[in-house]
């Protein structure tokens, strides 16, 4: 018996190539945004870094305008920096939403070729076992009528 054989093979691993090919996509879009947020969070814990210690400077009594000045200076620079994060976050997720939506069309088209192999698959066992069990068959009943013959033979002698 001739062994399993998928004719679209190739077509199954084009369509996985592809599927894989945009999930590396995805991961890096996605890598990206996260690196803009890594960077939004370490400005957010900056920014209550530098209120803790401008409240310990009044606490303290140290409080001095060109502090104020320069704090205020800095909180405004790092809220500027998170707003910019998070419009840059905001805008790759048109695109991340884009590859998405192929990533799920690319895994569909990969499921449609995976269960036609399935379905070959199962097929293809149904017909060897047909085969086998026909053989298996065949050989019994080369065995039966053997021993029939045998069993005449000897009754024939005796």
């Amino acid at each position: 018996m001739k062994s399993f054989k998928f004719r679209l093979q190739r077509l199954l691993d084009i369509r996985e190539a592809r599927e894989r090919d945009i999930k590396n996509e995805l991961a890096a879009i996605l890598t990206v945004q996260n690196r803009e947020r890594l960077k939004q969070e370490k400005y957010r814990r900056s920014v209550e870094e530098q209120h803790a210690k401008f409240a310990g400077l009044i606490k303290a009594g140290r409080y001095s305008y060109s502090a104020a000045s320069a704090f205020e200076r800095y909180i405004d620079f790092a809220h500027k920096v998170i707003r910019d994060q998070q419009e840059r976050i905001e805008a790759m997720e048109p695109e991340i939403n884009k590859v998405r939506d192929r990533l799920v069309e690319a895994s569909r088209e990969r499921k449609v070729v995976e269960k036609l192999k399935e379905r070959r698959w199962n097929e293809f066992m149904y017909e060897y076992n047909r085969e086998v069990a026909k053989e298996n068959d065949d050989t019994n009943q080369k065995i039966f009528v053997k021993k029939r013959i045998e069993e005449a033979m000897s009754e024939g002698r005796a």
